[in-house]
């Protein structure tokens, strides 16, 4: 089984790649699988911009470490985000084109009769309207179904959906946030279910114990008030063993959740692409939180291989 991270240029732009990837191989103990994409929708709500000759400039020198990279995509606006595409094939690069909620049928229509993978992004304001954002994700698939094209689900992990629907692959960035917010989340492949448990609630993590500690967590110390936060008389060893096992049982319910809709759909990898689907990436920001979910999963891997 591969490790997969979502990386953006907006936020690793200056970082050494091949380091990190190297870094990741090392704690997960096998092989990484990277998806690059620009960054754009974030560096638009911190006011920044993302220029193509930089975004160009970055795959290029990481071509060699990077899986699968997405277009410099521009919401609302087609042409442009067709146009990027465009100049980035000029270069040599294989991107995947993006295609928008809210942009016309026809022109998915035309990506799917040229391309077999892409991507479906600007889902994020219908988080909260699951039943609008199904219905048209069901009308995209139609589409796709006529040429045999598979689907990237930008920052799509709503369990509902990704159950129902046979994406070749998505992202979340939904697993870092429990670090965030004291969450702890583990996934049953019984039921189907991930379970979300507040750090420091003692009843529910005694309830789960057996579960936390399949996930790689002591579920005494989840149970506690404070863990993985700074309290005072708490070192700073144990704050980062804290840490580091919030970071990686959360990583491991959703490395189980990728190894679930593999299982569950087995979609063919489109030409290019060796592995079948649906492959799941975890997305973030900081490359801290990818270290201990890599040595969280490479452990869980190794666990669950026969010998």
């Amino acid at each position: 089984m591969t490790f997969r991270v979502l990386t953006s240029f907006h936020y690793f732009r200056d970082r050494d790649m091949a380091d990190l990837v190297d870094q990741l191989r090392q704690g997960y103990g096998g092989d990484v699988d990277v998806f690059a994409d620009s960054g754009a929708f974030s560096a638009v709500t911190l006011g920044a911009t993302i220029s193509l000759p930089d975004y160009r400039a970055w795959l290029t020198d990481w071509r060699s470490v990077i899986t699968t990279a997405a277009t410099l995509d521009v919401i609302g606006d087609p042409v442009t985000t067709a146009r990027n595409t465009e100049a980035l094939e000029a270069s040599g690069l294989t991107v995947l084109p993006t295609f928008h909620v809210g942009t016309r049928w026809r022109v998915l229509e035309d990506l799917c009769a040229r391309y077999r993978y892409l991507a479906l992004g600007g889902m994020v304001p219908y988080w909260r309207r699951p039943k609008e954002l199904m219905r048209w994700l069901v009308h995209a698939f139609r589409i796709a179904r006529d040429t045999g094209t598979v689907f990237h689900g930008f920052g799509q992990t709503s369990l509902d959906i990704v159950k129902a629907l046979p994406f070749y692959s998505v992202d979340s960035s939904t697993w870092a946030s429990g670090a965030r917010y004291g969450k702890v989340r583990i996934w049953d492949d019984v039921r189907a279910h991930m379970t979300e448990l507040q750090a420091g609630d003692r009843a529910r993590t005694q309830r789960y114990a057996a579960q936390i500690q399949a996930h790689g967590a002591d579920p005494l110390l989840v149970g506690r008030t404070g863990f993985a936060t700074r309290t005072p008389g708490k070192s700073d060893e144990q704050f980062y063993r804290e840490d580091h096992m919030m970071r990686g049982s959360n990583g491991v319910a959703y490395h189980r959740l990728g190894q679930f809709l593999a299982r569950r759909h087995q979609v063919a990898p489109p030409p290019g692409w060796d592995s079948a689907g649906t492959c799941l990436y975890l997305a973030d920001t900081h490359f801290k939180n990818f270290t201990p979910a890599a040595a969280a999963v490479g452990a869980h891997t190794r666990k669950d291989t026969p010998t």
